[in-house]
């Protein structure tokens, strides 16, 4: 089974460097396969930014698999900052059906507004 996920757009992130705008991307991973990442492009200087691509995944569905999403803010100079997550139980989607969510993520630790992001699962 093939699970498509487009990432959409995020909402109202909070700044996490002293100087500067957000530059938001999202990785996306699978329990199963934890090497094997996907991730948005990043969208500079921008609270709210817009990423409309599409990833796939197979996943066995004998598995109780989990995508895990994580939210950044790129950094040019030092490591890249954790805004937020949220893990998704692949169970829970019905096959054949087409899921579109904003969801608030859960926020990484001193993050105090994780922001809302805008998915569609199938």
């Amino acid at each position: 089974m093939i699970l498509h996920v487009r990432a959409i757009e995020a909402r109202d992130l909070t700044k996490m460097d002293v100087i500067g705008k957000v530059d938001a991307y999202l990785k996306f991973k699978l329990s199963s396969d934890l090497e094997h990442k996907q991730k948005t492009h990043v969208i500079k200087k921008n609270y709210n930014p817009v990423w409309n691509e599409e990833f796939h995944f197979k996943v066995d569905p004998s598995k109780n698999e989990v995508l895990h999403a994580e939210l950044y803010d790129w950094d040019k100079v030092s490591a890249n900052d954790l805004i937020s997550t949220h893990d998704f139980e692949i169970s829970s989607f019905q096959p054949g059906r087409v899921i579109e969510i904003w969801e608030t993520f859960f926020p990484a630790p001193k993050v105090h507004k994780p922001g809302r992001v805008h998915l569609v699962f199938h």
